[in-house]
Formats: C-alpha cells, sequence, structure tokens
C-alpha cells in the first residue's frame, strides 16, 4: 500500500526517470507551470524491491544499504542523481522557488496515483500517438490516467515530425469535449480554467451519436431520421447548458461552440490536430460505471495529436 506524501507534494507532478520521453514530459510540465503560476513536483520513483537483511532507506539524503548488497545500493544513489537532474532541467524554466523533487519506493504508477491526491494535475509521457501506434502509451501512463485522483494529463513524447508536444495559448485552443454527464461538468470547468490561465481560446463540442452506416439496415429511413434528429438535439442542449455556465464563471473567455456527428473519440482526436489540448470526462454517457475509463477517454488518449487531459 502507497505511503501518504503529506505536504511533500503540490502544484503540478510529473513522473522523472530521466528517460527521453520523461525529458518532453518534464519540459511540457515546467512549461505548463510557468504558464498557470503553479508549483511543479518532481517525482522519481525507486521501483526496488526490499527483501530481508536490506536496510532502511532514507530518500532525502545518501542511500544506506545492507553490506554486500551492491545493486539496490547502485539503484538508490543513481536515484538521488537522477532527481536531482530532474529538478535542475525544471528550474532552468520555473526557477529555484517553484520546483521541488520527491523519491518515491513502490511502482511508478501506483506513487503517482497516490501523489495525484494533493496535486492539481499529474503528468506523465507515452510512447507513439496516432492510430497504428496505439498500443504503444505504456502502462504507466495508462494506469495513472485511470486511477489518478486528480486531472491527468499525458503528453506524447514520440512524433512523426519529432515536434514538440503543443501548450495551450493563444493562438493554441483548448478543446473540450462534453456530453451532458457529470464527468464532461468537471471537464469544462477544468478546460475553461486552464484556458483562461493560459489566455487561450476555448472549444466546446458536443457530438451527437447518430446512426452509423453499419446500422441504417436496422431501421427505416422514418426511424433513423428520427433518431438522429434527437441526438442532435439532445447534444444541442448539453451545448446551450454549457454556454449558460459559461457566461456566468468565465464571462470574459474567448468560446467557441459545435455540435458534430459521429464517434466522440475519433470525431475529438482527430479534432484536436491543432489544439493545444484535448480534455474529456473519465466516463460519459455512454461508459460503464465499471470501467475506469470509457471508450471515448480511452480513444482520445491514445490516438489525440496533442496533450490529453483526463478529467474524473
Amino acid at each position: 500500500m502507497s505511503e501518504p506524501f503529506d505536504n511533500e507534494v503540490r502544484g503540478i507532478v510529473v513522473g522523472w526517470d530521466a528517460s527521453e520521453g520523461a525529458k518532453i514530459a518534464l519540459d511540457w510540465a515546467a512549461d505548463s507551470a510557468l504558464r498557470q503560476g503553479l508549483h511543479l513536483t518532481v517525482l522519481h520513483c525507486l521501483d526496488v524491491y526490499w527483501g530481508p537483511g536490506l536496510s532502511a532507506v532514507d530518500p532525502a539524503g545518501d542511500f544506506a544499504t545492507a553490506e554486500g548488497v551492491a545493486a539496490p545500493a547502485r539503484s538508490s544513489t543513481a536515484g538521488s542523481s537522477i532527481l536531482r537532474a530532474g529538478m535542475e532541467r525544471a528550474k532552468t524554466v520555473l526557477g529555484e522557488g517553484r520546483v521541488s523533487g520527491v523519491h518515491a519506493f513502490g511502482t511508478p504508477a501506483g506513487q503517482l496515483v497516490e501523489a495525484s491526491r494533493q496535486a492539481d494535475y499529474v503528468v506523465t509521457g507515452s510512447r507513439g500517438r496516432g492510430r497504428v501506434l496505439s498500443g504503444l502509451l505504456g502502462s504507466t501512463s495508462y494506469a495513472v490516467t485511470a486511477h489518478a485522483h486528480c486531472p491527468a494529463i499525458v503528453v506524447r513524447t514520440a512524433t512523426e515530425d519529432g515536434a514538440r508536444p503543443p501548450h495551450p495559448g493563444p493562438d493554441s485552443r483548448v478543446l473540450v469535449g462534453i456530453d451532458g454527464s457529470p464527468e464532461s461538468a468537471k471537464a469544462l470547468e477544468q478546460a475553461a480554467d486552464i484556458a483562461s490561465r493560459s489566455r487561450a481560446p476555448l472549444h466546446v463540442v458536443a457530438v451527437a451519436r447518430v446512426t452509423t452506416p453499419e446500422l441504417e439496415t436496422y431501421f427505416d429511413p422514418q426511424e433513423k431520421g428520427r433518431r438522429d434528429r434527437q441526438a442532435r438535439e439532445r447534444t444541442q442542449e448539453w451545448l446551450d447548458e454549457a454556454r449558460r455556465i459559461l457566461e456566468v464563471t468565465q464571462p470574459a473567455l474567448s468560446v467557441r461552440y459545435e455540435v458534430l456527428s459521429g464517434s466522440p473519440g475519433h470525431t475529438l482526436a482527430d479534432l484536436g490536430f491543432d489544439a493545444g489540448l484535448v480534455v474529456v470526462g473519465s466516463r460519459g454517457r455512454g461508459g460503464f460505471s465499471g470501467l475506469l475509463l470509457g471508450s471515448v477517454s480511452h480513444t482520445i488518449i491514445h490516438e489525440a495529436l496533442c496533450p490529453v487531459m483526463i478529467v474524473h
């Protein structure tokens, strides 16, 4: 069972292991902390098995080891220098006072999930992007995204053109998908807050699930038209409610509202090709309560070209 982090964690938490993917995720998290006025916590996890005969570990300083146990000693010493390297890298963006570091012992996913209890956001990197590379998300990123107690952001770390992942800003919008569910209401609130902090325009999209070509044969044209019309009307109601909320909570925000038709996951992922961030709830109206991630959020984190935030 994970131990609580007490007051060691705050602001944006980013997982760090000095890999190339972690460097991209850390750089993105540090720049986000700068843009949004937040603190950055760099978390390095030592996934080491400590069996009988191994001495205690002090994560705050140098690491004690049992006599003759060389491998854990090397791992621990390396961990200390790795964390310092990550903190120094982040400080080049944020300065001395807005970066802290934490050592953790256990699985990276488990420790990041525990840290997320005290974080504003938790950031992880991933491998690959797009539908061809959709199997390369990585177990840590997926587990953190599914279990985090705060909004979780997945930053793509392998691209076809080698470009750095984008950020929300005046020329790069925040895209949020809504479906009238409680999770999408939370996603709308988070997306509007980030857009405001980043001075980015907000694009609110509701996707109507109309009858697909595969299902058309099951309905006569009149029934198909009726079902599709009801789907679009219901989707428009979600958008109208979002407009009413934002006119009160974010009256100065530049917002575009749009109703689209199709598969919500694929539609939002494709629409985010030039966005700075896509935000969705963890499960929407089409999900099952027993699932940690709904089909829409699952599709978007695997297919979107930009960073994706999942809000629980």
